[in-house]
């Protein structure tokens, strides 16, 4: 992805990192890794300014079902 200046993609975690980044709609994916069947829920992705987190966004939580 070009606008990802950094990436931090942990066991339990995944960040992205940009020093400047112009309104617009951006998308990342990232694939996730199961070891066991069930039900879960997938926690919502959250976007903020690094020294002005009172400007953020988020997303609706999912449900992952792994057969």
């Amino acid at each position: 992805m070009t606008w990802i200046e950094h990436e931090n993609v942990r066991d339990e975690r995944a960040e992205t990192f940009q020093s400047l980044l112009w309104p617009g709609v951006y998308e990342w994916s990232y694939v996730i890794r199961t070891t066991c069947a069930g039900t879960f829920i997938i926690s919502p992705a959250k976007a903020e300014e690094m020294y002005s987190p009172e400007n953020f966004g988020r997303c609706a939580s999912e449900k992952g079902i792994i057969n």
